[in-house]
């Protein structure tokens, strides 16, 4: 199984920037602060079988727990500020275990390596004699890195989504999956609306409610569960299964791997945000973790922040 070569102090050091970008917010992520948790409930598709052996795409019924949240660190960020929107999946296997999806409302991401994450955040943090950014910084990074400034591109592009259950999150990291037989392929897994995607200009976004997300989403279960349906994009000879700024090409198979609905907030919401760890390299039988440098060290960097978090930092 691939293990994260990032020394631990570059791990620790992507953590403190974070938290410095953020501010102090006590409690909370250094990024994803705002969110909410639902309960819902997932269904595993006949096609799923053919790809993976994993016991939550077998078909029976399982439950899982969804995050949605807002990628950034002040957890009184208004909800129509433009930003990546995310969506968190632990799905609750028989034996008592989980596994996790973690997903994005823009494809791929800004950096390939912990090193360059590390770089692309220091970019943004005021300079210490001025106590301001320097303005050429984050250009200068783009500038040298094509794949962060085509990812920087796509989020200028994205609209704000209407709604939490109206927008097609992607998983950034591929896995390989492993079928009963024995075959094994690559895939990334994506969640798509089953109502579609809907998507409001910056300024109407900006003259609703500040917590409308969390609004819409309350009013929208009162009328039924909030479906999605759980993707997985196979990879092809030549494909990069290591480069989590590489996107596919759009052509590529796609298997449905069953349905999600989400049925409920939780009632405890906060509290669950507080004690819940959702880690793409939580898994089970069935799927592999790829040598994705960024994937590999995102356990040990989860592990700081809910430490510094659980100590009320």
């Amino acid at each position: 199984m691939p293990t994260s070569a990032t020394p631990e102090p570059v791990i620790r050091q992507i953590v403190d920037a974070m938290r410095a970008l953020a501010g102090p917010h006590p409690g909370h992520r250094p990024v994803h602060a705002k969110g909410l948790v639902c309960a819902g409930v997932f269904r595993g598709s006949a096609e799923a079988a053919r790809v993976t052996r994993a016991p939550h795409f077998a078909g029976p019924s399982v439950p899982v727990t969804v995050r949605f949240a807002n990628s950034n660190g002040n957890p009184e960020v208004h909800d129509g500020a433009p930003n990546v929107r995310s969506m968190a999946v632990k799905f609750q296997l028989p034996d008592g275990k989980s596994a996790d999806i973690l997903a994005n409302s823009i494809e791929g991401f800004v950096a390939r390596t912990p090193e360059e994450l590390l770089e692309f955040l220091r970019a943004q943090l005021p300079d210490p004699a001025s106590g301001r950014p320097d303005p050429e910084a984050v250009p200068r990074f783009l500038a040298g890195h094509p794949a962060a400034g085509a990812f920087i591109g796509r989020l200028m592009k994205k609209p704000v989504p209407a709604s939490y259950a109206q927008a097609t999150y992607h998983a950034e990291h591929a896995f390989r999956f492993t079928a009963a037989d024995g075959t094994s392929r690559f895939g990334r897994y994506r969640l798509v609306p089953q109502a579609g995607e809907a998507f409001l200009s910056p300024d109407d976004a900006g003259k609703r409610s500040p917590s409308f997300l969390r609004e819409e989403l309350e009013g929208r279960l009162r009328t039924g569960p909030a479906g999605f349906r759980l993707l997985l994009q196979l990879a092809e000879a030549g494909d990069p299964t290591d480069d989590v700024t590489a996107l596919w090409p759009e052509g590529r198979p796609l298997v449905e791997l069953g349905r999600l609905e989400v049925t409920g907030i939780s009632p405890t919401s906060a509290a669950d945000e507080r004690r819940l760890i959702f880690d793409p390299t939580n898994r089970t039988d069935g799927i592999d973790l790829s040598a994705d440098p960024i994937l590999l060290a995102r356990s040990a960097a989860y592990s700081i922040s809910y430490d510094r978090r659980n100590r009320g930092e």
